[in-house]
């Protein structure tokens, strides 16, 4: 089920993901929003609304192929396509505009005054096409009237995820340049979607049963966003309308 294409684009983590090999639970359909669409609760939940670019970026490991290849496979021999390695980076992300919240961090012991997350290279993972054939991690637009696509919640990005490891959450590509919707927690945080706390979204899914399961959704803490995004103009709407 895990498509680089397609999961990569998803937007919405399963609050409480299994710990191996990733399962997708099938639905009777594509679900709906509870308590409020998805631009209603993240605007009503998320502490701090931000949009930040990716200003650098400083490599934090490198894994070598062919050792994570035999530790996966017990083989020897990695296909030539492989790269010869993989590097991992964080990334700084620099505050473009505060649409709610802390618009200058506060005086706390413990609240992170630089966003930054951990991501691979949209680069080096997926080549140089032009900008517009590629956004990873982008909200698709359907996400914005239903929680699902093809009877499964949709399965997001997360720091935590790997590269073709069985893992429901997708990495993060990222070149530098890029700009984002972040949401921050009261200490500064990107919200997690594979930790406690994440920006839970209340949503249900019809059963074979003919019954309505109940579930929260973790928000993908960093959204890509350009001018004319759709979901970035739902936020401002829904932002000035509450003030």
């Amino acid at each position: 089920m895990k498509r680089l294409g397609l999961w990569i684009s998803a937007a919405l983590v399963l609050a409480h993901p299994a710990a191996s090999a990733c399962s997708l639970i099938e639905y009777a359909d594509d679900g709906a929003y509870v308590g409020g669409g998805l631009v209603q609760q993240v605007v009503r939940k998320a502490h701090t609304i931000q949009i930040v670019k990716a200003t650098s970026r400083h490599i934090v490991q490198r894994s070598f192929t062919a050792g994570n290849w035999f530790l996966r496979t017990g083989d020897h021999d990695v296909p030539k396509n492989e790269p010869e390695y993989v590097d991992q980076f964080v990334y700084e992300l620099s505050v473009v505009e505060t649409l709610k919240g802390h618009a200058t961090p506060p005086k706390q012991l413990y609240y992170e005054n630089k966003p930054r997350i951990l991501a691979y290279g949209a680069r080096e993972m997926l080549g140089p096409p032009p900008k517009a054939a590629r956004r990873p991690n982008a909200l698709p637009d359907s996400l914005l009237e239903r929680p699902g696509l093809g009877h499964t919640a949709y399965i997001g990005a997360s720091p935590g995820g790997e590269l073709g490891l069985g893992s429901c959450a997708s990495p993060y590509l990222i070149d530098v340049g890029d700009v984002f919707l972040a949401f921050r927690d009261g200490e500064g945080r990107l919200y997690p979607t594979d930790t406690a706390f994440p920006l839970a979204i209340d949503a249900e899914f019809g059963l074979k049963s003919k019954k309505r399961q109940k579930v929260q959704l973790a928000m993908q803490s960093l959204v890509p966003v350009q001018d004319g995004s759709r979901f970035l103009s739902a936020i401002r709407a829904e932002i000035a309308a509450k003030h």
